[in-house]
């Protein structure tokens, strides 16, 4: 089972559709059995992938009952499957970390190629354990000053946990807005650190209602209008980033994770 955790300390920057594009994409393109595990209270991720944002039975929260067994995915209105999120999903990171680590690790009993966390823009276990599965951690960026605050301290937690399992870094540029000179100048900046640099994908996802329609009709970009150039780039992004977490050997992320 593989890892991609999706986050940002920043809200509104296109985590959720990342998310569901990445899951689609290696559904269908690459085959791969995906679940796509929202843990955000606001439950975006699972209105968008089922039509439904409230389910009172079978969400994550069940992961943290050992009373309970694991529940059961639902199927999504795409091609991958989705533990639906619950909007009291907050009240766990009020317990000690150790109780995340023990839910999450109950999806190792599903039968999934790939994972994909949605997780909340709040620093806290939904959103720091994730990242302890190892994998790709994908960290879609606004190239806006505000939306790029609470990088430093997303990348500081990111190098602590790469130094106990193998837990690659992407950086995906979002709502990037052409012929801006303001955002230029950010990303000029971005891609000159050597913290962030090296991790930038070069193609940039711009600001567009392509985007939010598509998702509303139940649809990846790619499938919602072919003829948009954006279409393109949204799936080139996703090709990347799935057939490098799909590409990595089991063998080797278990040995870095046990030692």
């Amino acid at each position: 089972m593989k890892f991609i955790t999706v986050t940002n300390q920043k809200g509104g920057v296109g985590k959720t559709a990342l998310s569901l594009h990445i899951a689609e994409y290696a559904a269908r393109a690459k085959g791969a059995r995906t679940l796509l595990v929202d843990l955000d209270g606001q439950r975006n991720a699972t209105f968008l992938a089922t039509g439904r944002a409230r389910y009172e039975a079978g969400t994550v929260l069940d992961l943290w009952n050992d009373e309970l067994p694991v529940p059961r995915p639902m199927a999504s209105r795409m091609s991958f499957d989705v533990l639906p999120g619950n909007e009291y999903a907050a009240e766990v990171d009020k317990q000690p970390v150790e109780e995340t680590q023990k839910a999450l690790y109950r999806l190792h009993s599903l039968d999934y190629d790939l994972v994909v966390f949605d997780t909340p823009p709040a620093v806290g276990a939904r959103q720091v354990v994730p990242m302890q599965q190892g994998g790709l951690l994908v960290v879609p960026l606004e190239p806006e000053i505000q939306a790029i605050q609470g990088l430093a301290g997303l990348l500081h937690i990111w190098t602590d946990i790469a130094q106990e399992i193998r837990l690659d870094l992407r950086l995906v540029v979002n709502k990037r807005i052409k012929n801006s000179t303001h955002q230029e100048a950010i990303l000029d900046t971005l891609r000159r650190s050597a913290a962030a640099g090296p991790h930038m994908l070069p193609e940039e996802l711009t600001a567009r209602t392509l985007v939010p329609n598509a998702l509303k009709d139940g649809r990846p970009v790619w499938d919602y209008d072919r003829s948009d150039p954006a279409a393109a780039v949204w799936a080139g992004v996703c090709k990347q980033l799935t057939e490098q977490v799909l590409a990595v050997d089991d063998a080797e992320t278990q040995e870095e994770a046990h030692g």
